[in-house]
């Protein structure tokens, strides 16, 4: 019972990051949320120059297909047992939760969900990593 219970963090956090990730790439299987992030895009891509690349107006859809790849690379290094209690797995997932904070907070956008990330992200690696 407690590994279940100790499970559900990465659980959590890997579901997030492959349903945020994967809109982003394109718009199948989730045209709206795929819209929605694109509208997102637009408002918080240029606060992201530049630790990303893509981020003007005229590029916003290669910037989605960046920040989604990152995105489901992260959502596969915390499913895979090997990889999820790794430095570069906490390394990822922070960096991509203190710019999506960084972005939303500067767009005058709610960033609660990044700020609840980050935390998960270090829950995550101390659970994998505590002796």
């Amino acid at each position: 019972m407690a590994s279940i219970l100790l499970a559900i963090p990465r659980i959590i956090l890997a579901f997030e990051y492959f349903v945020g990730g994967i809109p982003r790439l394109g718009p199948w299987p989730f045209k709206t949320l795929h819209k929605r992030i694109y509208r997102k895009s637009q408002k918080t891509a240029p606060y992201l120059h530049p630790l990303y690349p893509f981020t003007d107006q005229r590029t916003i859809k290669l910037h989605m297909q960046y920040i989604g790849a990152l995105m489901v690379t992260e959502g596969f290094l915390l499913a895979l047992p090997h990889t999820r209690g790794g430095i570069f797995a906490l390394f990822l997932g922070c960096f991509l939760t203190s710019s999506g904070y960084w972005s939303q907070m500067r767009a005058d956008m709610p960033y609660w969900l990044p700020v609840t990330n980050f935390g998960l992200a270090w829950l995550v690696w101390y659970i994998e990593n505590r002796s």
